[in-house]
């Protein structure tokens, strides 16, 4: 039992995870090394014109269209949309047409899918964590806590940090457009931005501490400290580390798309070959048939939406359409994949 355990860390193979998974953003960080420039470069914060505009609108492209992939997990599954049926058709149909109606709701579900965006991001680096924590045989519930607030720490405290940093000149554009904060409050609160500094920093660092103390007790204790689940953690978070204190805030959302949007391609292509299989008739055996379905049909498809999204958001209804997506591909998420249920 202990071979197997030990032979199948992974969840497709070594080097696709390695690749697709554990190392994918440091292959982001390499697509900023090699396009962007450092913003003490040239003296930007926010956004640099030196990085360009075509690497903008190619890691949207990536964002918009992971987004709506989740939807072959979704409602091309019939294994999965048959236990879901009204969470799937019903309740995103009620949404649009509140949202159609409403435009206050829709400005309150923009503001909404912009937080629900940075904890769905963390939440997939947690899920892979515990996927490999899984198969070295501990119990999905424990440490579940523990890992949450790490992966807080890895992969959005170091941009959290950066905004304390930001010019006096720039405070007020940075919090209106990455905060959505109102003027009222940025004029009461805005000069509180740099004195949480130190305080970001010394959590960080406490919960780090703290995190390696109680794993050491639950070790002591017959826990297996997963070695894939440590390296996607310290990856994530030295390149997350490394692009915050480099980069500008822009090239930081354009990284942690990057990464993210990979990882969610190849999760979707690992989970779904036997739905695939089913749908065309492929054998499931025949993995290479399947991931050319996949890369060459599904995937593109799915960027030719993302596409179309990115030049109709303007479109008054279509962009109630379009946030819709991205609600539910946040909510889905987190109902559809859970490593507890052991449905990953």
């Amino acid at each position: 039992m202990k071979d197997i355990i030990k032979k199948n860390w992974y969840i497709n193979s070594k080097i696709t995870d390695l690749t697709f998974i554990i190392c994918c953003p440091l292959i982001a960080l390499i697509f900023l090394v090699l396009i962007c420039e450092p913003r003490l470069k040239h003296g930007a914060f926010l956004y640099g014109s030196e990085t360009p505009y075509w690497f903008a609108i190619f890691a949207t492209l990536l964002t918009h269209s992971h987004v709506l992939l989740v939807f072959t997990r979704s409602h091309l599954n019939m294994d999965v949309f048959k236990r879901y049926p009204y969470r799937f058709t019903l309740i995103p149909l009620l949404t649009l047409v509140a949202m159609w109606i409403s435009p206050l709701l829709f400005g309150a579900l923009g503001i909404l899918a912009l937080y629900w965006d940075e904890w769905h991001s963390l939440m997939q680096t947690f899920g892979f964590g515990r996927i490999y924590d899984g198969r070295v045989g501990n119990d999905p519930i424990l440490g579940r806590k523990l890992d949450i607030g790490m992966c807080f720490v890895l992969g959005l405290l170091p941009h959290l940090v950066l905004i304390t940093f930001v010019p006096d000149s720039q405070r007020h554009e940075s919090l209106i457009r990455y905060f959505e904060l109102s003027e009222e409050m940025i004029q009461k609160y805005g000069h509180w931005l740099t004195s949480m500094r130190i305080p970001l920093v010394v959590f960080g660092i406490s919960y780090i501490l703290y995190y390696i103390f109680s794993y050491r007790k639950l070790i002591k204790k017959g826990y297996k400290y997963s070695k894939a689940k440590l390296a996607l953690f310290v990856v994530t978070g030295s390149t997350t580390l490394i692009t915050a204190s480099l980069f500008t805030v822009a090239d930081g959302i354009f990284f942690g798309n990057i990464y993210h949007a990979l990882q969610y391609y190849f999760i979707v292509l690992v989970s779904e070959r036997g739905n695939l299989s089913k749908i065309t008739g492929l054998e499931v055996t025949n993995r290479k048939g399947i991931n050319l379905i996949f890369l060459l049909v599904i995937l593109p498809f799915m960027f030719v939406f993302a596409g179309l999204r990115q030049t109709t958001s303007h479109v008054e209804y279509l962009a109630a359409f379009w946030l819709l997506t991205s609600l539910m591909h946040f909510w889905f998420d987190g109902f559809i994949w859970s490593v507890r249920r052991q449905d990953v």
